[in-house]
C-alpha cells in the first residue's frame, strides 16, 4: 500500500442513551482519530521517530494499542490474539519495518474487531476473567489509553508533515 487510507469519524452524541453507550462511543472515536492520524502517510513516513530520543512512532503505537486491546479480549476465553507485530519485540515499538505496515494495520483491525465481539452483550460490572478489573473500567482505562497516544500522534504527525488537528 502506497499510503494509509484516512478513516471516516463520527462524533459521539452529546446525550448519550446510557453509560454502555457512551463508553463504546467515545473509545471508537478514540481508535478512529489514531487511524485519521495515520492517514494519508507512507509505510516510511509511519515509522519515523520524529521526536529524538524517544521510541515513539505512528506505526510503534497502532502495534501497541492492537496489544492493548487485549484487556478485552480476555472476556472470550480464546487464546492470545497472534500479532504479526510480534516478532520478539515486547511493546511493539521496536522492530518497526514499513514493509510490513500492511500487516501491522491488519492486526490492529483483527484485535479491534476481536474485541468488540469479546464483549458484545457482557454487562459493564462484569469482572475480567483473571483480574479484578470490571468491565467499565477497562473502558475507561483503554480510552485514557488512546487519548493519551493521540497525544503522541498529534506532535508525531506534526513533525512529519506539518498536519495538526483532528
Amino acid at each position: 500500500m502506497s499510503v494509509w487510507s484516512v478513516p471516516e469519524r463520527f462524533e459521539p452524541p452529546v446525550d448519550p442513551v446510557d453509560e454502555l453507550a457512551a463508553l463504546v462511543d467515545r473509545l471508537e472515536f478514540q481508535r478512529t482519530t489514531l487511524l485519521m492520524k495515520c492517514g494519508g502517510l507512507t509505510p516510511e513516513q509511519l515509522v519515523l521517530r520524529a521526536v529524538p530520543p524517544s521510541r515513539l512512532s505512528l506505526l510503534g503505537m497502532v502495534r501497541h494499542l492492537s496489544g492493548v486491546e487485549a484487556w478485552f479480549h480476555e472476556y472470550d476465553g480464546r487464546p492470545d490474539h497472534l500479532y504479526f507485530w510480534n516478532y520478539g519485540a515486547t511493546t511493539g515499538f521496536e522492530d518497526l519495518d514499513p514493509a510490513r505496515a500492511d500487516d501491522d494495520l491488519a492486526s490492529y483491525q483483527a484485535s479491534v474487531a476481536r474485541s468488540r465481539a469479546a464483549v458484545a452483550g457482557v454487562d459493564l460490572d462484569a469482572r475480567s476473567p483473571g483480574e479484578d478489573y470490571t468491565l467499565r473500567w477497562i473502558y475507561l482505562h483503554m480510552i485514557e489509553e488512546y487519548a493519551r497516544h493521540n497525544g503522541h500522534a498529534d506532535l508525531l504527525r506534526e513533525c512529519i508533515d506539518g498536519a495538526t488537528g483532528e
